[in-house]
């Protein structure tokens, strides 16, 4: 708190002052109101943050001190500017992971929404789930009922065997709590229910889960750290969004997950020959998980284009991947597509 304070203060030396109130009340509201010195004008400017959000206003406090140099912009301009240094930062961390993606994903992703029946098909299973969960919307969302000191899991429709398989999982940052598992089992997984709270997806042999809490990766109650390039000290500023991705290639018998458009890296090999279902854990009351099926695409040989992706990448290196991000002779459009 010192240090917040100390930062502030520093900052209000410049022409913008800062009135801070937070509104605790309910933990429903933060409120940062940024005035004009009045010698300019009167406008007030105010934001917003649901608690979802709160992440986005730490990380504008975090770098108050690169900001003295937009004392003067408006408060668009300075939302901008923020932007772009985010864009640069995801840029960054997209040619630290070199993480190859798998060959077909790119050309199942660019494919239309699939309709709603495809949709409900693929959704959370009315039969394979705790029963302190309920199924909501013919299974697009699925809702933990709020039971002190459970851990609760839910299935899928639908069980995989073969083809790349993705689909989003809508899931709020406030309500995951201290143990939040996303990842897929087979039909043997031991439990759905237990007491206590615990990474129930991955604690057994036919279940393989991804903490997106911690950032451990759990299968057969080991763990490991995911993404594999994400340090031990990282883990509390690698905050997975309200929405994020699973892959899951039975072809390939791959597990890995994309977030914010960029894939993280295989989390698990060796899921061949299985039939494996989406599944989830949660110990947070209330919570309501969306699953959102993205698509299937079939074995097949690949296209040119990704043919040439892989290739520049294998022997381009991790180091010289990351120079792309600098790299202004080089179209937007294709550095994305070798970084990505």
């Amino acid at each position: 708190m010192n240090r917040q304070s100390t930062i502030l203060n520093d900052y209000n030396r410049n022409r913008l002052n800062l009135n801070k109130k937070i509104s605790t009340k309910n933990n429903s509201m933060i409120q940062i109101t940024l005035e004009h010195d009045k010698h300019e004008n009167n406008d007030y400017y105010l934001a917003k943050l649901k608690p979802k959000r709160r992440r986005n206003m730490l990380r504008i406090i975090e770098n108050w001190p690169s900001l003295r140099s937009l004392a003067n912009m408006d408060l668009q301009s300075l939302v901008r500017s923020l932007r772009s240094q985010d864009k640069k930062s995801i840029q960054n961390m997209r040619a630290d992971c070199h993480a190859e993606r798998p060959p077909r994903l790119d050309r199942l992703l660019e494919q239309e929404e699939l309709p709603e029946d495809i949709q409900v098909e693929n959704g959370w299973s009315l039969e394979r789930k705790s029963p302190n969960v309920n199924i909501l919307q013919n299974g697009l969302i699925g809702k933990r009922r709020p039971i002190a000191k459970s851990t609760d899991c839910m299935f899928g429709r639908m069980g995989y065997t073969k083809g790349l398989h993705v689909w989003t999982i809508q899931w709020p940052v406030e309500c995951r709590g201290t143990h939040a598992v996303v990842g897929v089992a087979t039909e043997s997984m031991q439990y759905l229910h237990t007491s206590g709270y615990c990474s129930l997806v991955g604690s057994d042999c036919e279940s393989y889960g991804w903490d997106i809490v911690r950032s451990r990766f759990f299968h057969n109650k080991k763990e490991t750290t995911y993404p594999i390039w994400l340090g031990s000290s990282s883990h509390d500023k690698f905050q997975i969004p309200d929405e994020f991705t699973v892959v899951l290639d039975m072809d390939e018998g791959t597990l890995g997950f994309i977030v914010d458009g960029l894939y993280l890296g295989v989390a698990y090999t060796g899921l061949s020959g299985k039939k494996l279902y989406p599944v989830i854990s949660t110990v947070w009351g209330n919570v309501e998980i969306g699953i959102h099926y993205t698509g299937y695409m079939p074995p097949g040989p690949l296209l040119l284009r990704e043919c040439c992706r892989k290739t520049i990448r294998q022997h381009s290196g991790k180091k010289r991947i990351r120079k792309l991000v600098q790299e202004t002779r080089i179209p937007l459009v294709l550095k994305e597509y070798l970084l990505n």
